[in-house]
């Protein structure tokens, strides 16, 4: 192992809380000696507490944002590393955001808003935006309504209780 791979101190005091919950649920984890079975029960366990913990940590939309990630994978993988200019903050682009964002608060009123509407309003508060800071906090609430639209569409394709 090399100096680079070893984690920071940071990064280990990131992760103590998830130790815990593991360390936890070995020492609750009942084994009974003899048997086959206590591997299973120890990894259902691990399994469990784990994913409860990080459920609370990263929320409901852990699911989505583990897809959007390994999305970015095969990107990196099929790309590798991409360095565009931005692009934004091009004549008319102010208008066109501030145009979409009445028409999107308008339907809201009357009840008629959709996710495509706010999607677009987003993006043209993304593509209206020329400084470094404010774009990329415009890209974040952009990849957030993305990010709920998707879990709107799997709250949807769930079998009603």
């Amino acid at each position: 192992m090399t100096d680079r791979t070893l984690p920071t101190e940071q990064q280990l005091a990131e992760l103590r809380p998830l130790a815990a919950v593991i360390e936890n649920a070995i020492a609750e984890t009942p084994i009974r000696l003899g048997t086959d079975d206590w591997g299973t029960v120890l990894a259902a366990r691990l399994l469990a507490d784990t994913a409860a913990y990080m459920g609370r940590i990263l929320g409901p939309d852990a699911v989505v944002l583990a897809e959007v990630q390994a999305e970015r994978q095969r990107q990196d993988a099929r790309w590798g590393e991409q360095n565009h200019p931005d692009g934004t903050g091009l004549t008319g682009d102010r208008e066109r955001a501030d145009s979409a964002r009445h028409v999107c608060q308008a339907l809201a009123e009357r009840g008629e808003v959709t996710w495509a509407l706010i999607a677009h309003e987003e993006d043209m508060e993304v593509l209206a935006e020329s400084d470094p800071v404010r774009l990329r906090a415009e890209l974040v609430q952009s990849a957030a309504v993305k990010v709920a639209w998707i879990a709107a569409i799997d709250r949807r394709a769930r079998p009603a209780a």
